[in-house]
């Protein structure tokens, strides 16, 4: 259930085992986060390797690093194998001080990357920015971005090829085990029995016994675009180290990236950022403050001087640990998975999430599943 990069990845990777698939969206694929994502495609985490070093330890830590690497690694080979035509392209990150932090931070990030086994990570003295004077940076090589949404057409493609099916516009209403099957009723009135059900719907649909929103925020995130001269700001992805004097547990922090188009004269500078805990109402967080404080901070960064082109919006799970919940469903129906947290690293969390549930669904060892276990406990 869910047709985001998390749901069609696992459906993708069981669809090839030769299993019967059957895939529910309520709207469209890729209608819901994924098409709202900016699409960094990262094993730069932003909640910090330091910080997961805290709370998982520094095998947890090495985990982590590893899966979100392993990520990229898929989707470059998927897009290969499936021919997928994407606009895939492997490129740079570069993490910059926001002008409330300070150079520590980014020694304590280097350590603790180094710690976590990413070791080609480097800190570097000059900005790759000509317009801002943004150094030291560290430097994270072969990152990744796509067009997410021609990425899951692809996927799709496959699922139906190796025999899945996939129903759009279908609301589940009701879903119960019985016996050693679950019955999942849509609204419109057809019925679906399955062996094993995954949630892949951004925050589960089923919470009464797992309990996973006491262990995750919902934040609201924000988005703008605008266009500027092609090849005038290096490609490349680019983050601050986030709002130090913010009062919220997750710093608020901007995050950007270039979508070239195939206009001869300019491309698209994508910038997000000014996340606050969804249903805050006040004035600080109305959606026209949340744009004017990001176009400001666009200007400022990268001289842009043209236009908004696109605005919009996007909700993001921030797990109390700084990664993904993903596996069986807290309860006694084992046979119910969820993945959810995406924590803004949605590209990679929602591929770790289809190799997760595939092999467990599979019956298949996988190294990173304790890692991101929904029943794991979180700590203070």
């Amino acid at each position: 259930m869910g047709g985001g990069i998390a749901g069609i990845t696992t459906a993708y990777l069981i669809s090839r085992s030769g299993k019967s698939v059957v895939l529910l969206e309520d709207g469209y694929i890729g209608s819901g986060e994924t098409g709202r994502t900016t699409a960094h495609i990262t094993h730069a985490l932003d909640d910090r390797y330091y910080n997961i070093g805290k709370k998982h330890g520094r095998k947890g830590a090495r985990l982590a690093a590893e899966s979100h690497t392993a990520a990229i690694d898929f989707i470059d080979r998927s897009v290969r194998e499936e021919g997928i035509d994407c606009a895939f392209e492997r490129l740079d990150g570069f993490l910059f001080l926001d002008t409330t932090d300070k150079k520590s931070s980014l020694e304590k990030e280097m350590k603790a990357l180094h710690d976590a086994g990413i070791s080609k990570a480097k800190m570097i003295n000059e900005s790759p920015l000509k317009s801002a004077d943004i150094s030291p940076c560290i430097c994270f090589p072969d990152q990744a971005q796509f067009q997410p949404l021609q990425y899951l057409a692809g996927l799709v493609y496959s699922i139906i090829h190796n025999g899945g099916q996939i129903f759009t516009e279908t609301h589940a209403n009701d879903i119960k085990n019985v016996r050693d099957n679950t019955i999942i009723k849509t609204s419109s009135g057809f019925t679906i029995t399955a062996k094993n059900i995954v949630l892949a719907t951004n925050a589960p649909i089923v919470d009464k016994v797992s309990k996973i929103y006491d262990k995750q925020q919902a934040y609201r995130t924000y988005v703008i675009a605008a266009r500027i001269q092609k090849n005038s700001i290096p490609s490349a992805l680019y983050w601050d180290t986030g709002n130090q004097k913010s009062k919220e547990p997750v710093k608020a922090y901007h995050y950007v990236r270039i979508q070239k188009t195939k206009d001869e004269n300019y491309d698209l500078l994508i910038v997000g950022g000014e996340d606050h805990k969804t249903g805050n109402n006040s004035s600080k967080n109305d959606f026209e403050t949340r744009f004017e404080r990001l176009e400001l901070w666009m200007r400022k960064i990268f001289s842009v001087q043209g236009p908004l082109e696109y605005t919009w919006s996007g909700q993001v799970m921030e797990p109390l640990d700084g990664l993904a919940f993903i596996g069986p469903n807290p309860g006694k129906d084992k046979n119910i998975y969820i993945a959810t947290g995406d924590s803004g690293n949605g590209i990679t969390h929602g591929t770790i999430a289809g190799i997760i549930l595939s092999d467990l669904i599979l019956k298949r060892q996988n190294p990173w599943s304790n890692l991101y276990s929904p029943s794991r406990k979180i700590g203070k």
